[in-house]
């Protein structure tokens, strides 16, 4: 049962390799999505992801960092 003061809000933002076939996410783009960014909360559970093609990514990263998640690279694992 969840406590009163439990908070899933994502704290951490990995970032690994795509391994099936998927399309980018991002709006009107149709290319292959090569990575996934999972959001994780402070427990590292899962709190959502999505499937994007590098650059977009790229983006993605750029914006949560701003945003003061932690960015955990994980793309040569």
């Amino acid at each position: 049962m969840l406590q009163p003061d439990f908070d899933s809000s994502p704290t951490t933002v990995r970032i690994h390799r795509c391994k099936y076939v998927s399309r980018c996410k991002a709006r009107r783009c149709l290319k292959r999505a090569s990575l996934i960014a999972e959001k994780t909360d402070v427990a590292g559970r899962h709190v959502r992801q999505i499937e994007l093609y590098s650059q977009h990514c790229q983006i993605v990263i750029e914006r949560e960092r701003s945003r003061g998640l932690e960015i955990s690279d994980r793309r040569n694992e």
